[in-house]
């Protein structure tokens, strides 16, 4: 039960994981990745992300994880943020970190 969906930073093996939000994560990237902060640093960028993704639930106890051990059992696409490469990668789809930023999403 829920809206399960991660992302997994590529670069330090790193997943970030909602509970709740995962018909968002694509937008929530975007969002993370439009402010154009340390796109070559995966550490803050891995932050940035996570922050944008529980900036409503900041200070709770469930909803929001981090994880370096494995994919979960998730209702959307594993999200993949290759920094390195500043790619992005969805199932077969692949966009570099510009072309990500003008894709429009609808929330699933």
């Amino acid at each position: 039960m829920g809206e399960r969906g991660q992302i997994l930073i590529k670069d330090t093996g790193v997943y970030l994981y909602t509970h709740w939000t995962g018909y968002r994560l694509k937008n929530i990237l975007q969002e993370s990745l439009s402010k154009k902060w340390r796109w070559n640093d995966e550490d803050y960028l891995t932050r940035i992300i996570f922050d944008v993704m529980t900036k409503e639930e900041h200070g709770t106890d469930t909803g929001y994880g981090i994880g370096s051990t494995q994919k979960s059992d998730l209702n959307y696409p594993l999200l993949i943020v290759d920094v390195k490469n500043q790619m992005v990668f969805e199932e077969l789809k692949l966009w570099s970190f510009e072309n990500f930023l003008k894709t429009k999403f609808e929330e699933e």
